[in-house]
Order: structure tokens, then C-alpha cells, then sequence
């Protein structure tokens, strides 16, 4: 297993959660019907190499009541941790984390405190969509603060915020083999990725049970860890609540996949949702 495998667990974990398709540009504004603040949702990151599978850390979500400059809003936190065997190889410790409007669903500031091996980052964005523009923060432990600032569009989102708004989305209205795109910021880049949506399909977790699941791939970027195409894969329940509980991807080096732990704090009951001991 490469260090730059474990570097990016984190990132993958959270594309992989936010691989859920948007609409289009023109109707990027949402109503909430799908969570709720006290909602935490815990997944297991496995690592396949030579056909070992290796459990190789956790990424934990949490959705909380604020506020932001006295309006309405919800703080969306993940944080990533390498379980403590693997942390003498490369220990990390990643907090991702968006403040969304509570009725808009688009991003306020969104930001990452990134701890992995000897490497520190922290990075600020704050979303001005009146002036369309975002204004970067950004400090390594090799590099003093930096400030920039990157063009956005109306419907422009962290991969954070992105979750809360497609997890929002009437599937009905798409047909299997239908490619959604949306623009994501990231690394102080815009990226234009799509998601195509493939049907329905029970997919059956471990010492869980089974879900019945909407099913989508997503167009990877090629870069350190993906190759580019539509090799992830992602299964998020049939339900009013549209939680991930699996996904997998190849990466350059192996594959890797994610598995829902634990829930808690769900809006909705999981209507689609049989425990082995029910069938």
C-alpha cells in the first residue's frame, strides 16, 4: 500500500459519499426533506491489495445546528482517521467541514484541517455568490498564509455541500443511463465531473443486511490515486433519507471500497432496509 493511498483516504471517502447526482444548472437551489441536525453516519475504508482486504481507517459525518452571520445554518463535518495500526506507517487525521444555508442548502465557508504523516494544511473558502466569487485561505506547515481568489457560478459547491444537496434530489425524474453534471472546487480549482445514474439494486453489507439502493458511477479526474473514467461505483439507499452505505473503486495501486458502520440520528426511518435476522 502506497503513503499517497493512505494520504487521500480521506478525500476518497468523501467523493465517494458525494457521488450522488445533482440537476442541472439551472435548478440548483433545494428544500431539505432528507436530514436532520444530530445525524451521524460512521463508514469502515478498506484497502484490496493482491486480494487482501485490509481495514485501513474510518470517516465519520456529522450534521449540527448554527448559525452564520446571524442566519439559520447546519456545520457538516467529516473527519478522517487511520486506525492506530496503521499509523506508524503514515498516521492521519483529516477535518473536512462546510456551513451550508439552512434554506438554501449552498455553502457558506467550507475548509479543511488536514494532518497526515509530518504534513499540515489548513484552508479556508468563504462563498460570496452575490459577487460570484470565492476568497481562499490557505497555510502548510512549509508555506506562510496564502490568499486567492477563484470565479464561481450560482450553482457552485464544495464536496461537503454538494452531499447535503443531492441527497435532496426527486430520482424519479432521471432514466438509468442518465449523466447529471456539477462543478466542484476543490484545491482551489473548479472541476466539472458528472454522475450517471444506474438503476436500482439491493446490495447486502456484512454483519448489517440488506439495502435496497439507488446506484450511480461517477466520472473520476485522474491524479494521484484514480485513474479517469467511470470505475466508481456508489449505492445510496432507496429512501427518503438517501445515505450511502457502499462504494468501491480501482485505484492505481489495488482497490479500495467503503463500508457504512454505523448510523444514528437519521431523518427518516429505513424503509428499504432488511436486518439478517428479518430474512
Amino acid at each position: 500500500m502506497t503513503f499517497q493511498t493512505l494520504r487521500n483516504f480521506a478525500l476518497f471517502a468523501l467523493l465517494l459519499v458525494e457521488a450522488l447526482p445533482l440537476q442541472s444548472a439551472t435548478g440548483c437551489t433545494s428544500t431539505n426533506t432528507s436530514f436532520k441536525a444530530g445525524e451521524e453516519i460512521t463508514y469502515v475504508l478498506s484497502y484490496d491489495w493482491f486480494v487482501i482486504w485490509t481495514e485501513v481507517g474510518e470517516v465519520k459525518f456529522t450534521i449540527k445546528d448554527t448559525t452564520y452571520n446571524q442566519k439559520p445554518a447546519y456545520a457538516f463535518n467529516a473527519v478522517g482517521t487511520t486506525y492506530k495500526s496503521w499509523d506508524w506507517i503514515f498516521k492521519v487525521r483529516d477535518v473536512f467541514s462546510t456551513v451550508v444555508d439552512k434554506q438554501t442548502l449552498k455553502p457558506f465557508e467550507s475548509g479543511r484541517n488536514i494532518q497526515e504523516g509530518g504534513y499540515r494544511q489548513v484552508e479556508k473558502y468563504r462563498y460570496n455568490f452575490d459577487k460570484e466569487a470565492i476568497y481562499i485561505e490557505n497555510k502548510t506547515n512549509d508555506h506562510p498564509v496564502s490568499h486567492d481568489t477563484l470565479p464561481m457560478t450560482p450553482c457552485t459547491y464544495d464536496i461537503m455541500s454538494s452531499l447535503l444537496y443531492a441527497r435532496n434530489i426527486d430520482f424519479s425524474k432521471h432514466q438509468v443511463g442518465d449523466t447529471i453534471p456539477i462543478d466542484v472546487v476543490l484545491d482551489k480549482h473548479m472541476y466539472p465531473i458528472y454522475f450517471r445514474y444506474l438503476g436500482i439494486e439491493d446490495i447486502k453489507l456484512k454483519g448489517i443486511g440488506t439495502f435496497n439502493c439507488i446506484k450511480f458511477s461517477v466520472l473520476l479526474i485522474e491524479g494521484e490515486m484514480f485513474h479517469e473514467g467511470e470505475d466508481m461505483t456508489v449505492w445510496a439507499t432507496n429512501d427518503k433519507n438517501k445515505i450511502v452505505v457502499y462504494a468501491q473503486s480501482p485505484i492505481l495501486i489495488g482497490y479500495i471500497k467503503l463500508n457504512l458502520k454505523k448510523l444514528r440520528g437519521n431523518r427518516h426511518p429505513m424503509s428499504t432496509f432488511k436486518k439478517l435476522e428479518d430474512k
